[in-house]
């Protein structure tokens, strides 16, 4: 959850959700042509939406690589060369 909340901003300065944010840090990988994604209900699905157009900038990848470091959300590769 804390991962979670520390993408809040970043939803917020793109007028987005969390979901979609997160999303489209896995598309911001180079070679990364799609994401899947599960929902437990259609409404989840409008969340989603928006990752297909979000562009994260190099401040939005910083700052969700200091997260991913700061929770332990992770291993491996912490921000994209995009």
């Amino acid at each position: 959850m804390a991962f979670a909340g520390a993408l809040i901003p970043i939803a917020e300065r793109h007028s987005t959700s969390v979901a979609a944010v997160a999303i489209a840090w896995t598309l911001a990988w180079p070679g990364v042509t799609g994401a899947i994604v599960g929902a437990r209900s259609p409404a989840q699905v409008d969340g989603w939406l928006d990752a297909a157009r979000l562009e994260l900038t190099g401040r939005d990848l910083a700052e969700i690589a200091a997260a991913i470091e700061a929770t332990g959300a992770g291993s491996g590769p912490l921000q994209s060369e995009k």
